[in-house]
């Protein structure tokens, strides 16, 4: 039996007749609850293209904030706490900001325009002095909420030279409007790859600090820990922390909101806390909450309940019953102006073309036409990195992880072509033998990416490569499950349909989207989806093709920088008589990037008619 998932599901859809799924289920209000946020990039704009599953994600900041704004009015008017988290990684990814030196700092100060009462450093945010700067030398936009207990800076002081500061508060202390006490720390995982001038600290150390044991002293109401690191996991290290808290109160509720990986997860350290974290990009919003047991009533589990929120508009209204007429508020409206401002301003919503179709990172497999890597192989590279200086035969060899999102149907933008990829690569070239050429992107598969998952990582690129294995793992365990579920035994391609080889019929949600599976009670997801469809046939190299010539013949084999060292490794593993080195490559294509190479196709191969 086959069954197909239509085009509505799939492909793409008229943007004029999307129509989102609308929750079900009232959001379990309890005594403490909380909205988290953790992982923007960036993408304070919302998802803005009609295919599947963006529509879901369609919200930007402004919209959010007109949310946030309701809720806790919600939370007021039942006699609750209501309290907005998030945890870090804001910079580095949409066009906002990665178009312009500029860029964070703006997105920032609009960021900071809705008031959060926790806020944690991400690692994106660390990768430069300068911005970690910014935010030091502004911290008074958050209103003394950002928290950075394991993180500090070194600045300036006065005319004695350098001095190395909390990069905002070490812990903050508070009373909620509901009259309880909350003391909150922000935590960051311990990595290698911040820049000169930031120190991190391990958490196992900060854990025994003197100021760290005097500020727990005193048990609160409940504590909050907001850090970027995932609730279980490697990096995960919230343990010494935690469990410095318990020695002192074993009772106290703790609710743990993290990031990091860009999944929706949630566990349960023990039976009076919760950790949650709400994926990525401003997909989702997570609303976790709690009962507040009586302090004597040492022992009794707390009652939590949480809640993955797609981000929308249509989500948005209908959990605080308001309509088009009453949900945008003037705090949303002037997010929103402000950000369409931003946009024009750095330039990054100017159409460079009209994509013809959707082209896929990881539905389709490599060698597909509808393939973002395919594209990028096939058609992107030979179009446009060329050097003027050499004019004969050459092959180019890339990363497929320097490609970090779908390219979708219709207009394409800079805002696009940055979310696509956003990296300033240097290329480099070699004049090979063909036949040693031929060989060279099927020995670096063979071997794999040696940056793919370092044990501690020390770049800004291998922390990343190793954030999307976790999220790819998440992806592909969704989509197998579900292919499981419905016994199907066969997958094909046909255009931009899946057809399925099925004994069974595949049920059909409303569209695509995340199904989470997590280690805390009852359901999570918001809303049922189809997830979204997987393909591992996905190389950790590509190349262009390769042109018609005999083997004996020199051509030129241009790399991209990040992928050298591997790169070394597989020409002498192939030829050891070569001795091939760094110093013996020359620079090739000299000034180009691929932040820039897929504007550059879009305005020849899809230019507006």
């Amino acid at each position: 039996m086959r069954t197909v998932l239509l085009l509505s599901v799939l492909g793409i859809v008229a943007a004029s007749s999307i129509e989102r799924p609308k929750p079900t289920r009232q959001l379990e209000w309890k005594e403490v609850n909380f909205i988290s946020t953790s992982d923007t990039h960036g993408w304070l704009l919302g998802h803005q293209h009609a295919t599947w599953p963006e529509p879901n994600y369609s919200g930007d900041f402004g919209s959010f904030a007109s949310f946030a704004t309701h809720m806790r009015s919600i939370a007021d008017s039942k006699g609750v706490d209501l309290l907005l988290v998030d945890a870090g990684d804001h910079h580095d990814g949409s066009g906002l900001v990665s178009s312009s030196p500029d860029g964070p700092g703006k997105t920032e100060q609009i960021f900071s325009n809705l008031p959060y009462d926790v806020m944690a450093v991400g690692n994106h945010e660390l990768y430069h002095y300068a911005d970690a700067l910014e935010l030091y030398e502004n911290m008074e936009r958050w209103n003394g909420r950002y928290v950075t207990s394991n993180v500090n800076i070194t600045v300036k002081d006065g005319q004695r030279g350098w001095k190395s500061v909390p990069l905002g508060k070490q812990f903050v202390k508070f009373e909620t409007k509901q009259g309880r006490s909350v003391t909150a720390f922000g935590v960051i995982f311990n990595f290698g790859a911040h820049d000169k001038g930031i120190t991190i600290q391990k958490p196992s150390k900060l854990a025994i600090e003197e100021w760290f044991l005097d500020a727990i002293r005193n048990a609160p109401d409940y504590f909050v820990l907001a850090g970027h690191m995932p609730a279980r996991g490697e990096t995960a290290e919230w343990a010494p922390v935690f469990d410095a808290i318990r020695r002192v109160h074993p009772d106290v509720p703790i609710y743990v909101f993290g990031g990091h990986t860009h999944v929706r997860d949630c566990t349960q350290y023990d039976n009076r806390s919760i950790a949650v974290v709400p994926g990525r990009y401003l997909e989702t919003v997570a609303f976790t909450s709690s009962s507040l047991p009586a302090k004597q009533d040492n022992g009794v589990p707390l009652d939590v309940a949480r809640r993955y929120l797609d981000a929308n508009p249509t989500t948005y209204k209908w959990h605080t019953n308001t309509s088009d007429e009453t949900f945008h508020l003037p705090i949303g409206k002037n997010i929103s102006l402000a950000l369409a401002e931003l946009a024009t301003d750095l330039n990054v919503s100017t159409v460079l073309g009209i994509a013809p179709h959707d082209y896929f990172l990881n539905r389709h497999p490599y060698g597909h036409p509808r393939s973002v890597l395919t594209l990028f192989s096939d058609k992107v590279m030979p179009t446009t990195i060329k050097d003027k200086d050499r004019h004969g035969e050459r092959i180019i060899i890339s990363m497929g992880g320097s490609l970090r999102f779908d390219l979708f149907a219709g207009t394409f933008d800079r805002n696009d072509e940055l979310t696509i990829s956003p990296f300033v690569n240097a290329f480099y070239y070699a004049r090979l033998s063909a036949g040693l050429a031929r060989n060279i992107t099927e020995q670096l598969n063979r071997a794999g990416a040696s940056k793919l998952l370092p044990t501690v990582p020390s770049t800004k690129r291998e922390e990343e490569q190793r954030v999307q294995a976790t999220y790819d793992e998440w992806m592909r365990s969704q989509w197998e499950d579900y292919v499981e579920s419905q016994g199907v035994v066969d997958i094909e391609f046909e255009g931009q349909q899946t057809v399925f080889s099925s004994a069974t019929t595949v049920k059909k949600p409303s569209t695509l989207g995340y199904v989470t599976k997590d280690a805390c009670p009852g359901k999570g997801d918001d809303i049922d989806h189809i997830p979204v469809p997987w393909s591992d046939a996905q190389p950790d190299f590509i190349s262009t093709p390769f042109p018609e010539v005999d083997d004996d013949e020199d051509i030129d084999v241009v790399v991209m920088d990040f992928a050298m060292d591997d790169f070394l490794v597989a020409v002498n593993m192939l030829d050891p008589s070569l001795g091939l080195k760094e110093s013996m490559m020359k620079p090739y294509a000299e000034g180009l990037g691929i932040n820039v190479v897929f504007g550059m196709y879009a305005k020849e191969a899809w230019r507006q008619v």
